[in-house]
C-alpha cells in the first residue's frame, strides 16, 4: 500500500470513527411533560354522564353515546348498558280506540345471561349500541332513547336522553 493510500486510509477511519465530537446531552433542551391521561376505566369511577352523539342512526337501531366519569375524564371498558329506542308515530296518529301509540326495541346487557345489545367502543369514551334486531312500524316518524349504565361504584339509572 502506497504512503497516500496508507494516511488517507487512517485519516478517513479516524474521521468515521469520532464523528464532528457533538454532544446529545445539551443541557438547554425543554423537557416534555408527561401525557395527561384524560380517561377513566368504568370501574375506578364513581359518577357517570351519558350523552347521544350525531352519529346515532336510530332507523337501524345504532346509538353513539359518549360516557363521562370523575373530572369529565372519558370512561372506558364500559360493558353494562340497557338500551331502550322507541318509536313514536306522526303527531295525531291514534289506534281505533283514538290511543296514542308507540314502539318500543330493547337491548339489555346488566344482570342478564345473554347480552341482546352489541357494544363498541370506538374510541375512548365513546360507544356505539347497536340492537340485535329492529322491526319499525312503517308509521313510526321519530325517536326517543332511554339508556342505563352500571359500573362497579357508578350507576346510571335507566332515563330518556335529550
Amino acid at each position: 500500500m502506497k504512503p497516500t493510500t496508507r494516511y488517507l486510509a487512517v485519516v478517513l477511519s479516524s474521521v468515521l470513527l469520532f464523528g464532528c465530537n457533538s454532544s446529545d446531552d445539551d443541557d438547554n433542551t425543554t423537557p416534555v411533560p408527561p401525557p395527561v391521561d384524560d380517561t377513566i376505566g368504568i370501574s375506578d369511577t364513581t359518577t357517570l354522564t351519558a350523552s347521544m352523539q350525531a352519529a346515532s342512526d336510530l332507523e337501524k337501531g345504532q346509538v353513539t353515546v359518549q360516557l363521562l366519569g370523575d373530572g369529565d375524564k372519558a370512561v372506558t371498558d364500559a360493558s353494562a348498558f340497557n338500551l331502550i329506542v322507541m318509536g313514536y308515530p306522526k303527531d295525531g296518529q291514534t289506534t281505533k280506540y283514538k290511543l296514542a301509540w308507540h314502539q318500543a326495541e330493547q337491548g339489555n346487557c346488566i344482570d342478564t345471561e345473554t347480552c341482546s345489545l352489541a357494544i363498541d367502543e370506538t374510541d375512548p369514551g365513546i360507544y356505539q349500541l347497536t340492537l340485535d334486531s329492529v322491526d319499525w312500524s312503517q308509521d313510526v316518524e321519530s325517536y326517543r332513547v332511554a339508556i342505563e349504565v352500571k359500573g362497579e361504584q357508578a350507576h346510571l339509572p335507566l332515563d330518556f336522553m335529550e
